[in-house]
């Protein structure tokens, strides 16, 4: 299991603990107490404070996200809520049905200084909301509780208000983990953040993820010297630019900072990076280099290529095939994942990726003309 699946497992586990902890120790007692009082079905009374504790969790996060970018001097890209949104990209402002990467919804948006924008409002607008709903839920709840004897006709509105509550409490506790789960939540950026050296380098990745959605070119950003997870795979920026313009020479030397001794990267960050550096050397006329570090890779590196859940790990898996096993069918097993993983990339790196996948294949069909290589799913597009 990757790390990142492990910890989306954690979230969902724990929001589900929640919802049965509520249900069965408060809602069950409740429905059983209020009894025939209760002006409608108990099970329907949750099911509507189901529906409006989505709704009105998914419109409080993302309108503190929306309100924080905006005192944080971010520019609004896309703001989307269970499906409806607006966007404003290259000037053209839309509003309706939209897709989202998210629990509940999405906020994109565009630093206008990457130096001095700050996200911190960004993050902090939600949980600020999420305490004022936390408030006025609970004088709510108390006041049902304190004129329940006298007015039993609002006993909905506790077991209502209740289920509200835990509905939000669940949409934060996936918000606020603090690892990367399915998508990029609050308590990751804030873990992220908390490194100084993260700051103005996240600024930068949304300004080149903000490029690639408005179809332009992604600005030169700044090769960082201060490794950290973040800051050494927004240097793939740089190694992605250099890897297509034909110059590996000015690629590696940004590469093995991260790989040396005691750098301040984590093991699946280094897999990462080390798989690459192997593909460029795999790439090359003499391959000697290429097949002697492969040789050398640990048995954990070795698995996190043989797994492919990257483009980068697609391609070292096709390479080795090609130019270390000379497997045709292994060649083509590593193409065969292609598309799910192309969808998957990040959007500032979908473009470079998919050009250097596309050199490789074409470096594979070279070297071995009898093999029947598959096509990529845009070279089948093509040939429609």
């Amino acid at each position: 299991m990757k790390k990142n699946d492990l910890a989306t497992f954690i979230v969902y586990v724990a929001m589900l603990a929640v919802a049965l902890l509520v249900g069965l120790l408060v809602i069950k007692p409740l429905m059983e107490s209020y009894g025939a009082s209760l002006p409608i079905n108990s099970i329907l009374i949750m099911i509507l404070g189901l529906v409006a504790g989505v709704i009105l969790n998914a419109l409080l996060l993302e309108l503190g996200h929306v309100l924080g970018a905006k005192a944080g001097k971010y520019k609004i890209l896309k703001s989307t809520v269970l499906g409806l949104g607006y966007s404003n990209v290259n000037g053209k402002k839309k509003f309706g049905v939209s897709g989202f990467d998210g629990l509940v919804g999405e906020t994109k948006v565009c630093p206008t200084d990457v130096k001095t924008n700050n996200l911190s409002a960004y993050i902090l607008f939600p949980i600020l909301f999420l305490f004022v709903e936390f408030i006025i839920s609970m004088i709510v709840i108390v006041t049902c509780q304190n004129r329940e004897a006298s007015d039993p006709s609002i006993a909905w509105l506790h077991i209502f208000m209740i289920t509200i509550l835990t509905v939000g409490g669940m949409i934060f506790i996936y918000d606020l983990f603090p690892a990367r789960i399915e998508s990029v939540t609050d308590g990751y950026l804030l873990l992220l953040l908390s490194k100084p050296a993260n700051k103005e380098a996240y600024n930068n990745m949304l300004l080149a993820e903000a490029c690639a959605l408005e179809g332009k070119e992604i600005p030169e950003t700044p090769v960082y010297t201060e490794l950290t997870d973040f800051t050494a795979n927004l240097n793939l920026l740089t190694v992605y630019r250099h890897l297509t313009d034909g110059e590996p020479d000015l690629a590696l030397p940004i590469i093995e900072p991260a790989l040396a001794e005691g750098a301040n990267v984590s093991l699946s960050t280094a897999q990462m990076l080390e798989t690459l550096k192997l593909c460029i050397l795999l790439e090359r006329e003499s391959k000697d280099k290429g097949k002697k570090m492969y040789e050398e890779l640990s048995d954990a590196t070795k698995k996190y290529i043989a797994n492919i859940t990257s483009i980068t790990a697609l391609r070292c898996y096709l390479l080795i095939a090609s130019f270390v096993e000379g497997s045709e069918s292994e060649a083509n097993y590593a193409i065969d994942k292609a598309e799910k993983l192309i969808k998957a990339a990040e959007p500032s790196f979908k473009e470079a990726e998919k050009s250097l996948l596309q050199y490789d294949v074409d470096l594979c069909r070279s070297a071995h003309p009898s093999w029947d290589v598959y096509k990529l799913p845009w070279e089948e597009e093509t040939a429609k």
